[in-house]
This record gives C-alpha cells, sequence and structure tokens, in this order.
C-alpha cells in the first residue's frame, strides 16, 4: 500500500514570466479545496509563494503581475548604472502584501537565495519577506543585487532553483512544481540577450536535479519551452498551462494524502 500523508508542501521553481505557470497550478489546487501546509519558492516562484502565503489569491496575483509597468521589460528595468532594479515589483508586493515579515504570513514559506559574498545558497523564512522576495528574484547582470546587512543577495535560481528538501517533514507530501523546460532546440544564438537568457536558462536549470528526488511529486510541462523569460504579455496563456497541470494532478495529490479518496 501507498504510503499516506497528512499534509503536503509545495516548492516553486523560479523561470521569470513562466513562472506565472504556479499560479496557475495553485488555482486548480485552491478550486479543489487543497492547501498546502508549507510553501518554498525561489524567483518568480518566490514571487508567487509569497504572494499566496500572505493570502492574495491567484487571479489577484495574475492582475498584479499583469499591470502595465510590469508587462514591458523597459519598465521593470529602469536602467540604474547600467543594471536595472526591480522598483516595479517592490511597488507591486508592498501594495498587496499588507505585512512584510515572514511570521505574519498564513503559510509557512522559505525564500531561495544566493549570497553574492559567501558565493552560496540561503534559505530565508524569517525577517523582512519583501526584501527576501526581491533577492530571489534578482537576475544577474539584469538586476542590481540587494543588500540584506552587509552582503548582497541575487537570484536563488543561480544556486538552488527548486527548494524542495527544506520542506521535508515527517507525514508530509513534498510536490515540486517545475515551471521550465530546458529541452535541445535550434533557435539561432545570435544576439546578446538570446545567449544570457540560454546561458542562465541551462545553469539555472542544474541546480535543480538534486532536489527532484527530495520530491514525492515531480510537476513541469513541455509546453514551458516556447516561452521566454520576460514574456510577460503571456501571462493568462502561461496561467491557463498551470491550471491545466493543477488539474491533472489533483488525483494524484488525493491518493496521497490521508482523509481523501482519489478522483
Amino acid at each position: 500500500m501507498a504510503e499516506k500523508f497528512s499534509e503536503f508542501g509545495l516548492a516553486l521553481s523560479g523561470g521569470g514570466a513562466r513562472g506565472i505557470f504556479h499560479a496557475g497550478f495553485i488555482q486548480a489546487l485552491s478550486n479543489a479545496h487543497l492547501r498546502p501546509a508549507a510553501l518554498s519558492g525561489t524567483s518568480m516562484g518566490a514571487i508567487v509563494a509569497g504572494f499566496y502565503a500572505a493570502g492574495v489569491q491567484p487571479s489577484e496575483m495574475l492582475k498584479a503581475i499583469k499591470v502595465p509597468n510590469i508587462m514591458h521589460l523597459r519598465s521593470w528595468i529602469g536602467m540604474k548604472g547600467g543594471v536595472g532594479s526591480l522598483d516595479v515589483l517592490r511597488e507591486q508586493l508592498e501594495k498587496h502584501i499588507r505585512h512584510s515579515d515572514f511570521q505574519n504570513l498564513q503559510i509557512p514559506l522559505t525564500v531561495s537565495v544566493t549570497n553574492l559574498n559567501t558565493g552560496k545558497n540561503e534559505l530565508i523564512s524569517s525577517g523582512n519577506l519583501i526584501e527576501a522576495i526581491i533577492a530571489s528574484a534578482s537576475i544577474p547582470i539584469v538586476f542590481m543585487p540587494v543588500k540584506m546587512g552587509t552582503q548582497y543577495f541575487v537570484d536563488g535560481g543561480l544556486t538552488l532553483n527548486l527548494p524542495a528538501k527544506c520542506l521535508q517533514k515527517e507525514g508530509r507530501l513534498v510536490i515540486g512544481v517545475n515551471c521550465n523546460a530546458l529541452l535541445e532546440d535550434e533557435e539561432t544564438y545570435d544576439t546578446f540577450r538570446n545567449v544570457v537568457e540560454r546561458c542562465l536558462h541551462i545553469g539555472v536549470q542544474n541546480t535543480v536535479h538534486d532536489q527532484v528526488a527530495y520530491c514525492d511529486l515531480y510537476v513541469k510541462s513541455d509546453q514551458m519551452k516556447k516561452y521566454h523569460t520576460f514574456e510577460f504579455e503571456k501571462a493568462q496563456e502561461i496561467f491557463n498551462i498551470g491550471l491545466r497541470a493543477g488539474e491533472k494532478t489533483i488525483p494524484k495529490i488525493e491518493a496521497l494524502l490521508e482523509n481523501s479518496s482519489p478522483a
């Protein structure tokens, strides 16, 4: 007989606009009255997890992400010394998350960041929530690093893009959701942006492999291969793919949870 779990945790990967997949996936969980006991996330996964842990529903997340300023890369980066800032993201987080401390969240959350000073990954689950999320989403080269205390932090995807192990607990089902699909392609890499994005994608995806072993359920979609990091204009499309993936996963989750029957 398969092991039964009393609760589940949800680990959400980074992936830029592709991370809107997570909001759709959570919408499916919500429709099925399934609520995670714990969350973890990196970059856009941290943004979605932060919103949800603070009580923001997926449809509202989508509205926040689709505001005109966030739909265009030039508004995200707002050139600053040759590198962008995440002031637009900060505005949306502060608007939708009333309390900026981890301890005030409705669901416990862990955020993956990369410490530039030590060169190591760090998992943050206390302190200033908004600063941790912004640090986790600060893609190197594109965005300025975030200073917390005396050290500087950037995108957690560089070192740990799917923080699943941190969710492990006796009796807890760990679900990892990876919004990326790194497949062989025939694209011509002859622009700076294409090369940088592909290199980051390769490096980030290589941090996922070890974490998959800590997932009782691992969810991904090959459909995500066609979306680029800053294609926020396709937010609704990506959301719908995540929603469908969540609906397909619901029976598997229910089959593994106590007091729940397979659909």
